[in-house]
């Protein structure tokens, strides 16, 4: 019994579905829902930061299962100011009930 409880662990854990776990997730970096977690992270980034950005590709996304679910999405991004190209990283919070905040967000210059 022992030995069947394991291996249900192993393909749980191969199949990325344990809790807490990171998956990367290249089928969401062109999804809308992507876009508009990125729209909360730029206007976070207004109003937190006074930087003013306009969004642009979604370069990758990942998720991990953590009362709801977390999403670590990294983007390009334009100064509305200086016309610079930025690298910027967030990491939005969904609840079980699909709400959504914005936990960080920070934006390098690209190199």
């Amino acid at each position: 019994m022992f030995k069947l409880l394991v291996v249900f662990a192993l393909v749980a854990a191969i199949q990325g579905q344990l809790p807490g776990g990171l998956t990367n997730r290249p089928e969401l970096v062109d999804q809308e829902s992507t876009r508009a977690m990125v729209r909360l992270a730029v206007i976070d980034l207004k109003n937190k930061e006074n930087l003013l950005v306009s969004q642009g590709k979604v370069l990758s996304v990942e998720t991990q299962s953590v009362s709801g679910r977390i999403f670590r999405i990294v983007f390009q991004a334009r100064s509305i100011l200086t016309a610079a190209v930025l690298i910027c990283r967030t990491e939005v919070h969904q609840n079980i009930n699909g709400i959504q905040s914005v936990l960080s967000v920070e934006c390098d210059p690209k190199i």
